[in-house]
């Protein structure tokens, strides 16, 4: 993943254009777990939802960083 990334001649950081593009892969989980009926269950249905996210960026972060021998 490259540090910075050049939309129109404005830099942006490479983690930011990551959070963008894994949005809607979160707002289906988000929807699918909703349905199943999981945020009922939670004691803080919110605090989970951030967690998901997380949990999804940090997956994301590993396998998109360069691997340094």
């Amino acid at each position: 993943m490259p540090y910075e990334i050049s939309i129109g001649d404005i830099y942006f950081p490479g983690a930011l254009v990551l959070v963008v593009m894994l949005l809607p892969l979160f707002g289906l989980l988000d929807f699918a777990l909703g349905r199943v009926g999981l945020y009922r269950r939670a004691l803080h249905p919110s605090l989970l939802r951030v967690a998901l996210f997380a949990c999804i960026y940090c997956a994301a972060l590993l396998l998109f960083l360069p691997h340094f021998p």
